[in-house]
């Protein structure tokens, strides 16, 4: 087989390009296994861009990257336009590669085929950042007397469907001077033209879909393995990317696989550290937070999933009380209905930003930044009807693996299909109680649930279009329902049903159990949860009783219920035939 020779091309400038590049060129010399030169590209003139310090220079040199001036052609005041200038340097290689310098890369990477049999590689953009409006397009493309190619390319997080529009951050190529400077001059005529508005800073993205289309080239759509786009998405730990995207220093704090591997490359080449220590930011990375539990970065190529959960369940169901014992467990962090899931879930199919939600919290509370939680008296808040009130606190961890668990009923009931979309990691926790007992506490608690007013829910009202049909359907039919003693029954019956929807994904625990055998329920708990901490106390619990209020419901409700519920009650093992036995299976 003929050898084939890769060129990994990036920026390298004074100020932060310069430590991304260095932490860039370390992550490929410790994982390419191919052909390969690198290339660290200069910006000239010094004047304007700075030089890089001699320690980096000799450094680049010594890993042996061939250092090369290069200068924006585009404007000097685009400075991505110096990210096209990569394309003009001269090499031997089949292919060349440019990175953005705040890339690594996370696995090994050997010759794939893939990269011989197109002349362009690169993945859609992860939003249709510049426009959705074809007409919009089409006032582009007749700038160069084309009309919008037919072809489409999917948006790979926002899921739009628009012309061929890519990420820069990687793009391969066949070393071509007609590709750069074809790509240069889509951009330029772009720039100069006041019929196309909202180009900067998308300006290299647009005029390299133009000018891939000019060229005619084949193109290779990469998937997000190639540029993964991790200040909007979560890494999944079992299926590493080759080239992860991660834009800040604060992303590589957030995921901790970023986070041992920049400690990883510290450790083999500890001349980096000097570079960091030079920003407040990057400095973070130098010391260690925790000595970890596993070895990353095995032979296998996978590193273990971190242990997060989420709580859900039918409202006064024990999931406060689950929170409270949870929270006494070593190494087990659990926030009581934290307030801003609501934006984060309140629409789309794929509500990244909760599972960014998660790594936040984790970076948050591993780096002491204090975090807002219903606590009293140092201890999760059992009764959100009781005690109601939110605290700023800094809760100690002695790991960054610790558990993470956040707790709301209605919310996460409504986004089940969606939190597991974005966290197929995530264990959900939901919890189920007697519609007698669930019910009579309604009718003392808040009013939404007193009334079964589902219009007034912050997720899962009748109109959330992210809901299914039959959802929609049945919270409508409640809504509609004048009789409130028949409301909250058919509420019951709604909720536990989306239970039995999604039961495969769920670990169900009953209110019963928990209450009266909690250290069994947690250990049960925390076997399914991966890599959880084991069952440590901070406090020792002892087993509660079973709270009941059934002599406030009237006969009437006793039979409303048993009428409405009873069926899917009798689905996981209660019995409504008689107001007075509880019977679990």
């Amino acid at each position: 087989m003929t050898p084939f020779r890769y060129c990994f091309v990036f920026i390298c400038q004074q100020g932060e390009l310069e430590i991304k590049a260095l932490l860039l060129a370390a992550s490929l010399k410790h994982f390419l296994r191919c052909d390969y030169e690198l290339i660290a590209a200069l910006p000239q003139p010094a004047t304007l861009w700075g030089t890089p310090s001699d320690e980096t220079l000799t450094l680049l040199k010594r890993w042996g990257v061939r250092t090369v001036e290069i200068t924006n052609q585009v404007d000097d005041n685009y400075p991505i336009g110096n990210k096209i200038s990569c394309f003009a340097i001269p090499t031997t290689a089949d292919k060349l590669i440019f990175l953005d310098s705040d890339i690594l890369c996370l696995r090994q990477f050997q010759h794939e085929a893939r990269f011989a049999h197109a002349s362009f590689h690169a993945k859609p953009a992860d939003v249709a950042t510049y426009t959705e409006n074809l007409q919009q397009w089409q006032t582009l493309y007749q700038l160069f007397a084309r009309d919008v190619p037919e072809s489409r390319v999917i948006a790979t997080v926002s899921g739009e469907i628009m012309p061929p529009y890519f990420n820069a951050g990687v793009v391969a190529v066949r070393p071509s001077e007609e590709f750069f400077s074809t790509w240069l001059e889509c951009c330029r005529r772009i720039d100069a033209s006041p019929q196309i508005i909202n180009k900067r800073p998308y300006l290299d993205q647009i005029g390299l879909s133009v000018a891939v289309t000019l060229l005619g080239l084949d193109m290779d759509c990469l998937d997000e393995s190639y540029n993964y786009p991790a200040h909007q998405k979560l890494l999944n730990s079992k299926n590493l990317p080759l080239f992860c995207h991660y834009h800040y220093p604060m992303m590589i704090r957030r995921e901790p696989i970023l986070y041992r591997l920049v400690s990883l490359l510290l450790q083999t080449y500890p001349e980096l550290n000097a570079m960091l220590r030079h920003s407040p930011e990057w400095a973070k990375l130098i010391t260690p937070r925790f000595q970890p539990r596993q070895t990353w970065w095995g032979k296998t190529q996978t590193t273990p999933p971190l242990p997060d959960a989420v709580i859900t369940g039918l409202p006064r169901s024990g999931t406060s009380y689950l929170c409270r014992i949870l929270h006494q467990v070593k190494e087990s962090i659990v926030l009581n209905e934290p307030q801003e899931i609501f934006r984060y879930l309140h629409d789309g199919q794929q509500p990244w930003q909760f599972a960014n939600f998660y790594r936040d919290l984790r970076r948050n509370i591993i780096e002491g930044v204090p975090i807002e939680n219903k606590i009293k008296d140092g201890q999760v808040v059992e009764d959100t009807k009781v005690h109601d009130e939110r605290v700023v606190y800094s809760p100690l961890v002695t790991r960054d693996d610790f558990l993470l668990t956040t707790k709301n009923t209605l919310a996460y009931l409504a986004r089940i299909p969606q939190i597991r979309r974005v966290m197929p990691e995530a264990v959900m926790i939901a919890l189920i109680r007697h519609p007698f007992d669930t019910i009579a506490s309604w009718k003392k608690s808040f009013s939404h649930l007193e009334q079964a007013m589902v219009t007034t829910f912050p997720l899962g009202y009748p109109s959330d279009n992210v809901l299914c049909p039959w959802q929609r359907q049945q919270l409508q039919e409640i809504a509609l329902t004048e009789s409130v003693i028949l409301r909250r029954a058919l509420l019951w019956r709604y909720l536990a049903m989306i239970l039995l929807e999604y039961r495969e994904w769920l670990h169900l625990v009953h209110y019963e159990t928990l209450v009266t055998q909690p250290v069994e329920t947690l250990e049960k708990i925390l076997r399914v949860i991966p890599n959880a901490p084991p069952l440590q106390w901070i406090q020792p619990i002892a087993p509660s009783q079973i709270r009941q209020q059934r002599e406030i419901l009237t006969t009437q409700e006793i039979q409303t219920i048993n009428a409405i519920c009873g069926q899917i009650a009798y689905q996981f093992g209660y019995e409504t035939s008689c107001v007075t036995k509880v019977n679990i299976t």
